[in-house]
């Protein structure tokens, strides 16, 4: 746990995806969980291989569903990945399990971030979310308040 408050210094552009799966039907179990049950293989292959351009994920469990924010380095290794076999294989598999099968919604969003166009704060927190993706700093006088942060130059 990093004790006191830490900020990640906005020095690079990053990618973050947003992707999960809305349970629709919660009482038709041997439809959707099926569908969930595809993303792990693709979480683990992103953890074991950094090369890959995932920085970190971060998973939530929902009433209904979840949802699985990415941070990668960027658009380009993202998409890169969406075209590599293993994850291919994955996804026509979940692909033939979402059709047709609307007791499970699925989504993605893609958000191409600027240096200098995003801002964070932890307050006695482990490496969370962007945190885990991009080692975090003491705050100091010049990234103590969030306008300082979106402003920093290095």
């Amino acid at each position: 746990m990093n004790k006191g408050r830490f900020t990640v210094v906005p020095e690079k552009d990053i990618t973050v995806f947003l992707i999960g799966v809305h349970i629709n039907k919660p009482l038709q179990v041997h439809k959707w969980l099926p569908v969930i049950l595809a993303m792990p293989a693709m979480l683990k292959e992103l953890s074991n291989h950094k090369s890959i351009g995932c920085l970190s994920f971060e998973m939530f469990f929902k009433y209904k569903g979840v949802n699985i924010i990415q941070y990668w380095d960027s658009n380009e290794s993202l998409l890169t990945y969406s075209k590599m076999p293993k994850h291919l294989k994955a996804w026509k598999r979940f692909s033939k399990q979402l059709k047709g099968n609307n007791a499970v919604g699925f989504y993605h969003e893609t958000y191409n971030v600027k240096e200098n166009n995003y801002e964070n704060i932890y307050l006695n927190m482990p490496n969370f979310g962007l945190g885990k993706a991009v080692s975090p700093q003491e705050v100091t006088t010049r990234t103590h308040s969030a306008k300082q942060r979106l402003q920093v130059k290095q």
